[in-house]
């Protein structure tokens, strides 16, 4: 059976009571990250052939507000809440052990992403002892090909904590996120004012774990119409301008370059501020999109995009960089200033330039990720958990440091990718049966 196919058939298979919208937000969350990397990127090839790099949103200050809907990490999350407690209920309804549950949850992102690893650990070699780049190039490239696996040791440590934070959310509602935030609000003074700086990384916890709790409440209709999505937008609108304008946090919900204390490195309550402002935007407008989403022709091009949407995800910063280093070598664009008319008319044709830098890679690894999963390996809970950690640290190793090593086996991160293998082992995600 061919992809389209495929595709229609589960067109014809989906329940008349599945939230598409939800779907549909997946996959958008996914392509805004991809597309707003591209474009934030300012990167120049000079008369001598070398490479300058620079943030748009550092360059343009006024774009940072832009953020405040370009950063759709917290659309993610909040549809990963939704989604994983319909699983979860569903798996409980249907006697599923715990440990078979999330080794099944793990399946989708792991899959790609295993595979995404063995193929950048294969290209470190290369590089490096075939193709001897010079220590530094390598260090960048292999960094910066690694930055999308950040969002996936999060996410990775967030779905095993799910039945605990389910008990919490049917306990204690509202109070559970609340607290949450409160937490993180209290360990961004220690690291603004106080110079605690280690400590902010436990907000990657904290406020990631909020902002999923937002989808509980939206999966059991605890909040929904557009009435409750104009009073949550106004409340996390509000909120990004009261904490950026008092000086508290940067207005930036994006990274930039040499900023002392940003918004997602280590991440701050602004992603919650945010999370609200954009739940209240889809909440609003979910009575017209789900009605939109019952033409079938719709509903097939959302099930055909999610079929690859992690796929594009890890692979396009590779794309540019194979981009960027395939103009240095032809001597063909990204020369001239930035920023002129010129360049920003130029914009267009270089997001469809990387589009089609990527679609290579889609079509090569994008059955990986349509790959239907073998049946877990055994059912044990402690072993299901111990994999979703250590895969979630080698992913965080990776990216933060890269694949490169210069003091490493072969020149390679070999602690991260231990650790990636081992979990992934211990999930059963290396295993599978047939292609979708």
């Amino acid at each position: 059976m061919n992809n389209a196919q495929h595709v229609q058939e589960l067109v014809a298979r989906t329940p008349a009571d599945r939230n598409r919208y939800v779907d549909l937000l997946r996959v958008f969350s996914i392509l805004v990250v991809v597309v707003g990397h591209w474009l934030m990127a300012v990167i120049t090839i000079e008369g001598d052939g070398s490479v300058t790099g620079d943030n748009l949103l550092a360059l343009v200050p006024w774009l940072q507000y832009l953020t405040w809907g370009l950063q759709v990490m917290p659309i993610f999350f909040i549809v990963g809440g939704f989604s994983n407690l319909a699983s979860w209920e569903s798996a409980r309804g249907k006697g599923v052990a715990y440990g078979t549950w999330l080794r099944g949850r793990m399946a989708r992102l792991l899959r790609p992403t295993v595979a995404f690893a063995i193929v950048w650990t294969a290209l470190t070699v290369v590089f490096a002892h075939l193709v001897r780049l010079d220590p530094e190039t390598l260090e960048v490239g292999l960094t910066l090909v690694a930055v999308p696996v950040w969002f996936l040791a999060v996410y990775l440590l967030v779905i095993p904590a799910l039945p605990l934070m389910v008990a919490l959310h049917r306990r204690f509602g509202a109070l559970v996120p609340v607290g949450l935030i409160a937490i993180a609000a209290g360990i961004d003074v220690l690291v603004r004012d106080h110079g605690m700086t280690g400590i902010g990384y436990v907000n990657y916890v904290f406020v990631w774990l909020a902002v999923h709790q937002l989808g509980f409440f939206w999966r059991e209709r605890r909040i929904s119409g557009f009435r409750t999505g104009a009073l949550l937008g106004s409340v996390g609108l509000g909120a990004l301008v009261v904490l950026s304008q008092a000086g508290l946090y940067s207005r930036s919900l994006l990274g930039i370059p040499g900023e002392e204390f940003g918004n997602t490195q280590p991440p701050t309550i602004m992603l919650m501020a945010v999370a609200l402002f954009q739940l209240g935007i889809i909440l609003a407008a979910e009575r017209h999109m789900r009605s939109r989403l019952e033409d079938g022709r719709i509903w097939g091009w959302v099930i055909a995009a999610n079929s690859m949407a992690m796929t594009v995800y890890l692979w396009h910063l590779p794309a540019m960089a194979f981009g960027v280093l395939g103009a240095q070598v032809s001597g063909l664009g990204l020369r001239g200033e930035a920023l002129t008319a010129g360049w920003w008319l130029s914009r267009p044709f270089w997001i469809l330039i990387l589009a089609a830098m990527t679609a290579p890679f889609v079509r090569l690894f994008a059955g990986i990720e349509r790959t239907t999963p073998a049946p877990p390996v055994g059912s044990g809970a402690a072993a299901a958990v111990a994999g979703s950690v250590l895969a979630a640290v080698g992913l965080g190793l990776l990216a933060f440091e890269g694949f490169y090593r210069p003091d490493g086996f072969l020149g390679l991160a070999v602690v991260p990718l231990a650790l990636l293998g081992t979990g992934a082992g211990l999930l059963g995600r290396l295993r599978i049966s047939r292609a979708a």
